[in-house]
Formats: structure tokens, sequence, C-alpha cells
């Protein structure tokens, strides 16, 4: 049976690095093939790529991990979407970090390379996965209802690691949008009772919220943290930086970002990865 692949973008920095180590644990866990991608500008520097490449490829398959690699002659922006798609992968790892370049992505930058892509990505920094894998995982809710989704990965990819889920919305004073809000609670807790997975839930005030739900994912120790993508701007209700903050959160905990169009299909974390 084929296994399903996760695929790393790459791009030799320690970041870089970073998200081939998370893959490698991952594709442990989850019985998952890792492809490694590196796009290059010229053709020229293909030979250097391929070699490097080879070279983490045989590391990941002293580990036991079945691997393969490409090279792709391109932008990153649009490159790891069709790469994805023409490999059928079911995740992404991808890492982040503040420099800028055709190599690095950050911010709106990881925003740009997400949005072309129905893929669910991990984005990740330089802070290395715990042993135990992801044990605290958190969710922001609003009153959308794609928010839903989120929850359920969650749970989804939680269920491996025997995870807890977070719970944190926001504390709305319109009572219209408050009423919303409310509405996605009752499907987190009915979901994760049934599974019987641990659970709580916190409020937060809307004023500060992207700061103060960073904090509150760094008092926990969190594992990571979940977010969704509707390929136009995510959480915008929470202002216009709330996903570049989140991705690029100075306490540097991966985020899991799921794709509005895959999340609207039969796309399950479950189906691909058992």
């Amino acid at each position: 049976m084929k296994k399903p692949i996760i695929l790393v973008p790459t791009d030799f920095t320690p970041v870089g690095d970073s998200a081939v180590a998370y893959a490698n644990q991952l594709a442990k866990i989850l019985s998952a093939r890792v492809d490694l991608l590196h796009v290059i500008a010229k053709d020229k520097d293909s030979a250097m790529a391929k070699s490097a490449l080879l070279g983490q490829v045989q590391e990941l398959q002293k580990e036991g991990i079945e691997a393969d690699s490409h090279v792709e002659i391109g932008s990153i922006f649009e490159d790891i979407g069709k790469v994805a798609d023409r490999l059928e992968a079911r995740l992404i790892v991808m890492g982040t970090h503040g420099v800028s370049g055709m190599q690095h992505v950050l911010g709106s930058k990881a925003l740009k390379v997400i949005t072309n892509s129905d893929v669910p990505f991990i984005v990740v920094q330089r802070k290395p996965m715990k042993p135990e894998g992801f044990k605290n995982i958190v969710i922001p809710v609003d009153f959308n209802q794609e928010v839903k989704q989120s929850i359920k990965y969650a749970w989804e990819i939680g269920r491996y690691f025997q995870a807890k889920i977070h719970i944190v919305y926001v504390k709305e004073k319109d009572p219209f949008i408050a009423a919303k809000i409310e509405r996605n609670i009752p499907y987190a807790q009915e979901l994760l009772e049934e599974n019987k997975v641990a659970y709580e839930i916190v409020g937060l005030d809307k004023k500060e919220f992207a700061k103060d739900f960073i904090d509150y994912a760094t008092r926990l120790d969190a594992d990571l943290l979940t977010i969704i993508n509707n390929h136009e701007n995510i959480f915008t209700y929470f202002g216009g930086s709330f996903e570049q903050s989140i991705i690029g959160n100075k306490s540097e905990i991966p985020v899991l970002v799921i794709n509005q169009v895959a999340s609207k299909s039969a796309y399950s974390f479950s189906i691909y990865f058992g």
C-alpha cells in the first residue's frame, strides 16, 4: 500500500533542517513517506541542490523513513503547491524565519506559499519538536463555520499523541457576533467529549486577542496552534496581522494551517494517515 506523503520544502538553513526533523518524527508516527523539495532560480544550481538533498534523504533512510527528493526551477510561491499536487502530498511541513530572500519565507510570504496550495501545512521555526510530540494543541475560535474544521483537524492529529485540546474564544461585546461564536463551542465540546479527548475552553478579550492568545499558548507550553486559511485573509476578524503574528509567533510554536478548499471537501487527516 502506498504511503501518504509529507512534503518538506527546504532551503538547507537551520529552519529548513528543523522542518526536515519535524517531518522525520511525524513520518514515524503517521507511517508516511517524506519527500524533500528545493526550489532554485537557475539550472546551474541544480547539481549542488540535488547533492545536498541526497545527503538528507540518506539520513532519513538511515532512520527507517522512506524518502525521496525533488529539485524544481521556479518560485517557491508557485512550485510548492504544484509539487504537492503532482505528488498528491497529504501534508506540507515548512520552515519560516526572519530573513528575506528567494528561499526564506516569513509572515505574509509564508501566507502566499500556503495560499497557493490546498494541502494542510505545519509551519515550524527553529524550536525542535518535543519527543512526546503534540501534547497541547491550541485553537483560536471566532464566529466562522470553518473553525469547526480546525477543531476537527486538531482532534484528528492530536489523537496520535493523546493531546489535550485548548479552545480559545473571543469575548465579544456585540451580542449578535457573540451568539455566533458561542454556537461553535458546543460543536467542540460534543466532538471532544464523544471521543474522550481532554480539553479546556478559555475566553480572551478581543482588544488584544492576538497577543493574549500567544501569551496564553506560551504559558501553556503549547506544542501546536491550529488555524484556518480561507485563501483570502485568515482570521481578518482579529485584524490583518493576526495570521502573521500566529505563524511567526515569538515562542516558535508550530502552526497547523488548514486550507479551506481541503476542509470543504472529503479531505480528512484520518482518511489519509489512518
